[in-house]
């Protein structure tokens, strides 16, 4: 499977800088085989950017994603 590709430019207009540090992530998870319902993938736990990302790379992978954009 090709990379999944993180889309971060609408986090980093509303919040001035790149992802960084620890709080609830939410992610949506961008695929044509799943139902809209699904994209939005919220952390239920606060967790540094990294391994947020890592768990919705996780999630992704399993959905046969194309793109994670972290939301604002």
């Amino acid at each position: 499977m090709a990379d999944i590709e993180v889309y971060t430019e609408r986090y980093e207009r509303e919040h001035g800088h790149k992802p960084v540090g620890r709080r609830f992530w939410n992610f949506t998870l961008v695929s044509s085989t799943v139902t809209t319902k699904d994209h939005y993938l919220p952390m239920a736990s606060a967790m540094t950017y990294e391994k947020a990302l890592e768990e919705a790379k996780r999630v992704a992978t399993l959905r046969r994603s194309e793109r994670i954009i972290v939301e604002p």
